[in-house]
Formats: C-alpha cells, structure tokens, sequence
C-alpha cells in the first residue's frame, strides 16, 4: 500500500529569488535536522535547463516504537537523500524530487516539490508538493506509512519556512526576519564535515542509488 499526500505553499517571492535562495537556504533556524549537503553533479543543456544532483544527510528523533525496532540505544537515526532538481529557466519551472537511498528496509519516501510564478502575480511563487510513502515491513507498513506522511507535514512546513527566512535576508535585508516558530532543537550542522564524507562514501557503496 502507498499513501500520498499533496500540499503546496506560496511565496511572497518572485520565482528567480526562489530558486536563487534554494540554493542558499542552509543553514536557517528550520533545518537543524540537515547535517550536510553535497552537490556531486551539475549541468546547464543547450536548452537552458539547469540539472543539479545533491546528497543530504537528516536526522530525524524516532518514536518509541521506532526505538525498539532500530534496537540501537538511539533515539535518532541519520537518513540519506538523494535530490535531483530541474530548473527551466525559459518555461520558469523548477522540479525537486528527493527519494532516501538507505533504510529502504523499512521504507521508501518520495517528494516532489514543483515551483511556478503564481499565474495571478507574478511578483509571487507557488510550490505544490507530492510525497508517496510506502512501507516495506511486515506487520508495521501502515503504520510506517501513517508516521511518514504525519511527519512530512510537520518538516515541509519547516522547511518553506526556513526558505522565507533565507528569502527575507536576502532580498528583504532592510526590514527585520520572520519571527522564528516551532523549533525545538538547537542546530546540528556542527557535525556536517564528519557527515559529508559519511554521506559521500555511502553514496559510492550503496546498492541502492536509483540515478
């Protein structure tokens, strides 16, 4: 069985500031969760098409539930993400879909963020987002699903929160940022050289590696 969920968020942002922050948005006060990003390939088409593979490392508390699965003394686990983004400079859309390449065991989770200018306003951008989860094991798949997509909803709403961070800082210095909400956790990043080689080794090993 594969659950799904669809949502979608609105920048007050013209697209070019949007992607152009995107690519700058970590760190913010939202991803605490990211240890690292590495981008390991990136080309521009004739066509003007701008295509960029990353690998991210997240961390993410497990319920107790999860705790007892992973018998690891551990309340977190650390995930990699694959993320491939298209970028059309000429159509104006830009395409993330991000799928996790380790504890496919349990699970798989993919994503798919679209951003446009919004067709009304054009001095605004919309994302709509697509996540499938499906779970892989026995005796716990709807539960596994269940908790993906309760989780997603909380960290994609993070995570557009921490790009209109980044976005008010950059194009909007003179005022002062967004109220900072819903964060929990100090950030973690101080750990992201140690897991940038991690992630860059497992990437080379894993059998997984859909690309």
């Amino acid at each position: 069985m594969v659950k799904t969920f669809v949502t979608q968020w609105l920048y007050t942002f013209p697209w070019d500031q949007v992607v152009s922050g995107f690519w700058q948005k970590f760190p913010n006060p939202y991803t605490g969760h990211v240890l690292s990003e590495d981008t390991y390939y990136r080309t521009l088409t004739k066509d003007q098409i701008l295509i960029s593979k990353r690998l991210l490392a997240k961390t993410n508390k497990l319920p107790r539930w999860g705790e007892r699965i992973f018998s690891r003394g551990s309340a977190s686990t650390i995930g990699f993400i694959v993320e491939e983004s298209i970028c059309d400079l000429k159509a104006k859309i830009f395409t993330t879909s991000t799928i996790n390449i380790n504890l496919k065991s349990l699970m798989t989770v993919e994503e798919k963020c679209v951003y446009r200018p919004d067709k009304t306003d054009e001095s605004r951008t919309i994302c709509e987002k697509t996540v499938t989860t499906q779970g892989e094991l026995f005796g716990f798949k709807t539960t596994l699903e269940t908790f993906a997509i309760q989780r997603y909803k909380k960290n994609q709403e993070l995570a557009s929160l921490g790009l209109e961070f980044i976005l008010h800082k950059l194009y909007l210095p003179q005022l002062p940022p967004p109220p900072i909400t819903g964060i929990k956790s100090p950030d973690t990043r101080t750990f992201s050289r140690k897991l940038s080689d991690k992630a860059k080794d497992f990437l080379k090993t894993s059998k997984n590696d859909t690309l």
